[in-house]
């Protein structure tokens, strides 16, 4: 039942504040003679990616940031070249953590921006989904329709059998609807292309109360949903119709979104090359895959991708063209003053981070806070070594890092032991 607005904890509060500035949105529209969804979703799309624009200027600060400290930590990597051992692991995660948390900076930071942005997406997904639940108006047209279904039992016989031959399309898929709840007749309606009303309205002809309903809404409904030409609600698919334009548009948008947005430079630790080979990756694919979507959901989910791409873009140009000319050495200087005011803040700086805590139970304290010679056998083992079998050989002269869990796994190790022999 889409028009209760279900999404989940997180998700509907998001799209029932982002449903009401839609409506007021459109509203504002209709006061000054422009009755239309599609300019409705533009500027809509433009207020969303203005409220997290300060989310791209934080994190293409980070990015550059980390181009500029990178020789710090390229040199950190050499130090360790070739070093294997856990040991070595470890002091290299420590110190190239040291210098992010130097600068305010971490790898992380990009995907803390992503999962923010993923909720406010999926509400807005949601809204334009629906229009007719958060957009009052648009939602009184279809009502005109919905009510004579819901009302007239042969009326509503011809929906339940319009919907049964139209239901395996891909436009109504996980869309029902129960004829005794109008809210969810609506919620059917409301995926009605024009194409599909044609249907509909041959199918009905037999109901001159609904027929009339129909011919009085539909050219209204078509009118707030035409964008120069394009029915928002019709899925363009590979059709070479003016449709089409929306997903090519998309890609495009998003391509250069995409390329415009500022990427680490090289680094020479292994692991974050094979990142950024990663992200080299997406940024071909995600352009093809905008695309892909954008032929199969109806236009006007489309636009908004596309309009979404086209300010990303112009927001990467202007963010580029400031950093491009801002001083950086004060920029870093400031980020050094606000991360050393963040920790000076904390109530206890000792306390471990989670990473950290996370480290110390898999691999024990570092020689620094234990410094008890530790094995070099345990040192360098991982944990998926040690199964029953690589305790009994290793059991005898080992010493095993004093609260790591090799060592709690062989103290079980020896308890089981015995309590098997006293059985």
């Amino acid at each position: 039942m889409l028009l209760t607005k279900q999404g989940g904890i997180i998700v509907k509060p998001l799209s029932t504040l982002f449903g009401w500035i839609f409506d007021f949105i459109y509203n504002l529209m209709d006061r000054v003679g422009v009755v239309n969804i599609g300019f409705t979703i533009i500027l809509f799309t433009i207020l969303v990616r203005i409220a997290i624009f300060p989310l791209m200027i934080k994190q293409n600060k980070s990015t550059k940031i980390m181009n500029y400290i990178q020789p710090e930590i390229t040199k950190v990597t050499k130090k360790y070249k070739g070093k294997r051992d856990q040991e070595s692991l470890l002091a290299q995660q420590r110190e190239t953590k040291a210098i992010q948390d130097k600068y305010g900076v971490s790898l992380s930071s990009g995907c803390l921006t992503g999962l923010i942005q993923l909720p406010i997406f999926m509400a807005t997904y949601r809204i334009i989904q629906n229009i007719p639940a958060y957009v009052t108006k648009i939602y009184n047209l279809y009502d005109r329709v919905a009510t004579v279904i819901y009302t007239d039992d042969s009326a509503g016989k011809a929906f339940q059998t319009f919907y049964d031959a139209h239901k395996g399309e891909s436009v109504f898929r996980g869309v029902g609807f129960d004829l005794a709840n109008k809210n969810t007749i609506i919620d059917v309606l409301a995926k009605f292309s024009s194409s599909t009303w044609d249907s509909f309205t041959q199918a009905i002809s037999g109901n001159q109360q609904l027929v009339q309903a129909v011919n009085e809404t539909v050219p209204k409904i078509n009118d707030r949903y035409d964008f120069f030409g394009i029915n928002l609600t019709t899925v363009p698919g590979f059709a070479l119709t003016t449709a089409l334009l929306i997903p090519i548009a998309s890609l495009i948008f998003q391509f250069l979104s995409m390329h415009a947005t500022p990427q680490q430079t090289n680094n020479a630790d292994p692991t974050q090359q094979a990142t950024m080979k990663s992200m080299k990756m997406m940024m071909n694919i995600m352009p093809l895959f905008s695309f892909f979507i954008c032929v199969s959901v109806p236009a006007g989910l489309g636009l908004y991708w596309a309009v979404g791409s086209l300010v990303s873009f112009l927001s990467s140009i202007a963010i580029n063209a400031y950093f491009k000319k801002a001083d950086m050495d004060k920029i870093l200087e400031k980020s050094k003053e606000k991360a050393e005011k963040k920790r000076a803040k904390r109530k206890n700086p000792e306390k471990k981070s989670f990473m950290e805590r996370m480290q110390e139970a898999a691999y024990g304290p570092s020689e620094e806070e234990n410094p008890k010679k530790v094995h070099k056998d345990a040192a360098v083992a991982s944990l998926k070594n040690y199964t029953s079998n690589t305790m009994k050989k290793q059991e005898e002269g080992v010493t095993y890092r004093a609260g790591s869990l090799a060592a709690r796994a062989n103290a079980l190790q020896k308890f089981n032991g015995s309590d098997g022999g006293d059985k």
